[in-house]
């Protein structure tokens, strides 16, 4: 599978990666199964392509953050006030 460089935060807490944007940088994994592919080949007689076409993400940490994400921040506020039935 070819694989596509970004970048983005990784927050400890929630251990979540939030991509922030891609570099551009492709590597060609030379895979004739994959689509994205320079060597892309079929089968003779194949009508339909079932090759991946989604890229593998090569993941640069750009900064450490040891908070949870914002999504994970807005479901833990929004349990908060499911079992509480208080607005915050």
């Amino acid at each position: 599978m070819c694989e596509i460089e970004c970048f983005g935060n990784y927050h400890r807490k929630c251990e979540h990666y939030v991509k922030m944007y891609e570099s551009g940088n492709k590597t060609d994994c030379g895979s004739p199964s994959c689509a994205l592919s320079k060597a892309h080949k079929h089968r003779p007689g194949q009508r339909t392509c079932t090759c991946a076409r989604i890229p593998r993400e090569c993941r640069r940490v750009l900064s450490l953050i040891h908070d949870r994400c914002d999504e994970c921040t807005r479901a833990a506020w929004a349990t908060l006030e499911r079992e509480s039935s208080r607005v915050w």
